[in-house]
């Protein structure tokens, strides 16, 4: 009896090629996020983009890959706005990992729950900024920082993480794992767990 070859190389191939060009997706994100962050197009009320961004990435993707992800744009963050070498990166870790592992284990990945990380996460960053960069240091007019410095980066934040949302949500659609499993038929399961249980025998 002659059993039909599966075709798991050509899937893994199809697999790695689209994990590729997610994350390559992902890195030219934060490469033009941080660009728009030094150009200060906004005065003010710059956006930290790159944060929505991390939040965003960790609910799709898994504990490591998403720290990683988030270590580096923490610096980028800090390369922007001259912090302390990995300062930023520190907290966007936290945050990170914490949503990456509530969204496998207790939580949905929808809409509600990125935007209330997505508050959490710019609290913990602009927070430790005013307090260990303008309180601690005892910066003259630290109050006028805040008030017409950190509020509204804050807020403009926020606001525009909702289109962050939807553009990563729409490329792991298309190119994550989820994506690629909804193309395979229940008969080309079964036909490979068949011959998977042959082997054994």
């Amino acid at each position: 009896m002659k059993y039909k070859i599966s075709n798991n190389s050509t899937k893994s191939k199809t697999q790695m090629r689209r994990a590729v060009i997610k994350w390559f997706i992902y890195i030219l994100c934060m490469v033009v996020f941080y660009s728009f962050m030094r150009s200060g197009t906004f005065n003010i009320w710059q956006p930290f983009l790159i944060i929505p961004l991390c939040v965003a990435v960790s609910l799709k993707e898994r504990e490591l890959p998403s720290c990683i992800f988030a270590l580096f744009c923490g610096y980028f963050i800090d390369i922007a706005c001259d912090f302390i070498f990995g300062f930023s990166a520190i907290w966007l870790m936290t945050v990170c990992l914490a949503s990456s592992l509530l969204s496998r284990n207790l939580i949905r990945d929808n809409f509600i729950n990125y935007s209330i990380l997505v508050i959490v996460a710019c609290v913990l960053e602009f927070s430790m900024d005013y307090l260990f960069n303008v309180l601690i240091w005892d910066i003259p007019n630290g109050n006028i920082i805040f008030n017409n410095v950190t509020i509204p980066s804050f807020i403009s934040t926020v606001l525009c993480s909702p289109l962050i949302y939807l553009l990563i949500k729409a490329v792991y659609n298309k190119l994550g794992n989820v994506d690629l499993l909804k193309n395979y038929s229940p008969e080309e399961v079964q036909e490979d767990t068949n011959i998977k249980l042959r082997d054994r025998v």
